[in-house]
């Protein structure tokens, strides 16, 4: 499940340091206890309101998609909002806008399994027992309410439309009740739609926004931005008759520069599990965590891409138009969301193409 959470908050499109890329195994490993269901450490319980809601929100999200992503075989998992800012300006929907917060933001996820079927995601967490995970949840109404109330959904055309679930994560505290995970399928209200010429738009917005991830879980900052933006002349329609248009233009070409080098550059990363490139980070736990009726000191965690992957993104970063009518073959690399455990190790794959690894060592 950290290993999820890692994943889903690493950011898409931002620049800069970003601790969301490792900081839910810092964090959160001493937050779980050695309970065979799923509780908060009782200092844990007692966080102050802000950061429970922190926390609550990043296990509401990382326990469901970690139980959808095995029962649906999703290989595409896609931040909501950079699905629809992507695919907007490309439907003519340029004028559309979405908010951050309240009834009329995007759905937190979008996900795409191995049969090409999309599913809508919203998630919900909270500590504060099953009654509240409930209005959380929301109502039919009238009028709707929580999260059925999610207005800005998205409709996928027939053939391609799945799952559209709500999911709520009651988190289970010392001598309380134990965590429950409920998850619904609400109708949708003025949803966001998509046709089926749109379809491979679809597909390249997915599959940007999950490389971009990748990329930036791995250390490739530079090859992650690029990625998720590329130059494309859609996209910067709207920009043609500003000023700094041309400025854009020569901006991205010195960002795929900045990128073919960073690709390039490998003093700085790790090879691991035969041809994985990435990096590898050691953390000392401030105190010791038990794990498996062992005492854990410190956590290794390694993230990283297939090399050929990472040697072909070298040659063209960004990618011009859709990645599927491009001649590149990492691509086919992508595919199930799977996660593993044994005694003090846990892995997390996507397809052949990322793999992040975190090792709990006694000493």
């Amino acid at each position: 499940m950290l290993l999820m959470i890692g994943y889903l908050t690493t950011p898409t499109t931002s620049t800069g340091v970003s601790l969301s890329e490792f900081w839910a195994w810092v964090r959160y490993l001493s937050a779980i206890t050695p309970d065979p269901d799923l509780r908060l450490t009782n200092s844990f319980s007692e966080l102050d309101a802000h950061q429970k809601t922190i926390l609550s929100d990043d296990f509401g999200m990382g326990a469901p998609l970690l139980w959808l992503s095995e029962r649906f075989d999703l290989d595409r998992i896609v931040d909501g909002q950079y699905f629809v800012e992507h695919l907007a300006p490309r439907l003519g929907a340029t004028q559309q806008r979405t908010a951050k917060r309240g009834p009329n933001k995007t759905p937190d996820f979008v996900a795409r399994d191995t049969t090409g079927v999309w599913h809508v995601i919203e998630c919900k967490g909270t500590q504060s027992g099953s009654g509240y995970s409930a209005r959380q949840l929301g109502d039919v109404g009238p009028p709707p309410s929580g999260g059925i109330a999610q207005k800005r959904s998205i409709i996928f055309p027939h053939g391609h439309t799945g799952q559209r679930l709500v999911s709520g994560l009651q988190i289970g505290v010392p001598n309380g009740a134990p965590s429950r995970l409920t998850i619904i399928d609400p109708a949708p209200e003025d949803p966001f739609r998509i046709n089926d010429s749109d379809m491979a738009l679809a597909d390249d917005a997915a599959t940007r926004c999950v490389v971009s991830k990748v990329l930036r879980q791995s250390g490739f900052e530079t090859a992650a931005e690029t990625m998720a933006s590329p130059h494309d002349d859609v996209f910067f329609k709207a920009r043609r008759a500003s000023k700094d248009f041309s400025g854009e233009i020569y901006e991205t070409k010195l960002r795929d520069e900045r990128a073919r080098e960073e690709l390039g550059r490998r003093e700085r990363t790790v090879q691991f599990a035969e041809n994985y490139v990435g990096r590898e980070r050691h953390f000392m736990l401030p105190r010791p965590v038990v794990v498996d009726e062992k005492q854990v000191h410190r956590v290794v965690l390694r993230q990283g891409i297939q090399k050929d992957a990472v040697d072909e993104m070298q040659s063209n970063p960004s990618i011009e138009g859709l990645l599927s009518e491009s001649d590149i073959s990492w691509a086919s690399g992508l595919g199930r969301s799977m996660s593993k455990s044994g005694k003090g190790f846990a892995s997390m794959t996507i397809g052949d193409i990322f793999r992040s690894e975190i090792i709990m060592e006694s000493s």
